[in-house]
């Protein structure tokens, strides 16, 4: 829902996002011999084509006069891995490093409606970005998979290019203006990106590691 509602605040420009730094130390620990990037890669396998992040549905009023449905994340299951994946041990617990991208794949939509009878729908997406993820290794396979998720999990932006707010409803005129948007604040909209990605992103891959995602 507060995603939601940051979308329909775009105009007002009120978000700040920041990824925290991440540290390693080296130590020993109990590294599974097996083969990581087929674990990885077969995790990705997983991920969904199109879900509902968010726990609120149908529509709701942000502002007088105007409702947002539903936020539906689309192409997750298109990220790829890019690079080998990376073993390390930090603080005796076994770790990997793995670097993914999307290339236009993932995308935002919410749909839109007025008291007066206008409908139409938010798009936000990416044309590039990267990122890494660092996750547990869990040796014992507590959860039936070596994957695991956990406090030393995370998912870390490292280049992000080119994200487009488009809003569909309003003629041609809302396109090109909306478009203008995200050009003229870009820094704005790669937060707001940033910010819907990486809470979908782990959702998804906790469903994977599930396997409660539905694979199209």
């Amino acid at each position: 829902m507060a995603f939601v509602k940051i979308l329909a605040a775009v105009v007002l420009m009120a978000l700040a996002v920041a990824a925290s730094p991440y540290s390693t130390k080296g130590g020993k620990c109990d590294m599974p011999d097996i083969d990581l990037e087929k674990e990885v890669d077969s995790l990705l396998e997983k991920m969904p084509k199109s879900f509902l992040p968010g726990s609120h549905r149908g529509f709701s009023p942000i502002f007088a006069g105007l409702e947002f449905g539903d936020v539906n994340a689309t192409g997750m299951n298109k990220i790829k891995r890019s690079g080998p994946v990376i073993p390390y041990c930090t603080k005796g617990s076994s770790m990997v490093q793995v670097e993914l991208i999307n290339l236009r794949a993932v995308e935002f939509t919410a749909p839109w409606r007025t008291c007066s009878g206008q409908e139409g729908e938010l798009l936000l997406s990416a044309e590039f970005s990267r990122f890494t993820v660092h996750m547990p290794v869990d040796s014992e396979r507590s959860n039936g998979k070596y994957l695991a998720m956990g406090e030393k999990f995370s998912a870390v932006p490292v280049m992000i290019y080119n994200v487009d707010f488009v809003v569909k409803g309003l003629g041609d005129f809302g396109r090109i203006s909306s478009g203008v948007l995200s050009k003229l604040f870009p820094t704005f909209f790669t937060e707001l990106w940033m910010q819907g990605f990486s809470s979908s992103f782990r959702l998804a891959l906790r469903n994977a590691l599930l396997e409660n995602n539905e694979v199209f």
